[in-house]
């Protein structure tokens, strides 16, 4: 991986801007979960939530500071604002999700996999187990469980995601292996669960997801064993992506130079129909499009 180096940065860095906001939203449901401060009411959060919340986001954004991880003072002095009151933003958005569903908060980044055995079983009988950690898992009024993993970024990762292809083509399994986590620990299989992201301001603080039913485990299951055969055939082909004009080097290992990826693409291009392959690749569906845009570039 290439070495951080932090104090190069004029102003605070996506990811450590993305851990600011997890640390303080940790902080804040644990407290809600410990009776520290209440939970929601009827009414959703209330302004002892958005004082509380508020204070979290204080205590991390000093820690972070003294960490060297905020950049330029006269940018972290903006920036900071801009965090906090997306936050703040977000719990009043949060707040009219909780009241209409009569949610309590059951966990905050509760973590699994080490001795409770989560997994997710396929559909030839072995079991594919589990180890992570769940941004926030709530119970509705009415038993379901809701599952959801903030993201700090934007929306274009889940537009397709939905209950008929909750893994968006065998890429994204997140949600379906917390909905497992919290099964284990505060219902069982049978238990419906909501899953989601809660995006912050760049996301619109939109909430995509599903509903993880019966068939929806059993999509994920395929989807699953589809990966799992793939890992087992042990070809793992570089898949860069699309050469053209990037603000940043999105995977350092096809793109090291930070040069472009054209000569990795060329190589996944020949690679990707080999009939070895043609299981999880084969030739692509827009093969027509990629050769007109081509052209088009040129």
């Amino acid at each position: 991986d290439p070495i951080e180096e932090p104090g190069d940065e004029i102003s605070i860095t996506g990811r450590d801007r993305g851990s600011a906001h997890h640390s303080a939203l940790d902080l804040f449901h644990r407290a809600v979960v410990e009776g520290t401060v209440p939970q929601p009411t009827h009414t959703g959060w209330t302004a002892e939530h958005r004082v509380a919340l508020g204070a979290a986001f204080d205590e991390v954004s000093e820690r972070t500071q003294r960490r060297g991880r905020t950049g330029r003072p006269a940018f972290w002095a903006d920036e900071r604002g801009r965090m906090k009151a997306d936050l703040l933003t977000w719990l009043e958005r949060d707040s009219a999700i909780v009241r209409e569903r009569c949610s309590t908060v059951l966990a905050s980044e509760m973590r699994f996999g080490r001795d409770d055995g989560v997994a997710i079983r396929l559909p030839d009988g072995r079991s594919v187990q589990l180890q992570g950690s769940v941004d926030r898992v709530d119970r509705m009024r009415d038993g379901t469980l809701v599952v959801t993993d903030h993201k700090t970024g934007g929306s274009g990762s889940f537009t397709d995601l939905s209950a008929d292809d909750p893994t968006r083509t065998g890429t994204l399994f997140q949600l379906p292996s917390y909905a497992a986590a919290a099964r284990s620990r505060f219902g069982n299989d049978d238990t419906i669960v909501l899953a989601e992201y809660g995006l912050m301001r760049k996301g619109n603080y939109a909430r995509p997801g599903y509903l993880i039913t019966p068939e929806v485990d059993e999509r994920v299951r395929v989807a699953l064993a589809s990966v799992v055969a793939g890992i087992e055939t042990g070809y793992f082909p570089n898949r860069p992506v699309r050469p053209g004009y990037h603000f940043f080097v999105s995977c350092e290992y096809c793109e090291p130079d930070g040069l472009g990826t054209a000569e990795r693409w060329g190589e996944w291009e020949r690679k990707h129909r080999d009939p070895r392959l043609s299981q999880w690749f084969g030739a692509p569906a827009d093969e027509v499009d990629d050769t007109a845009e081509t052209d088009g570039d040129a």
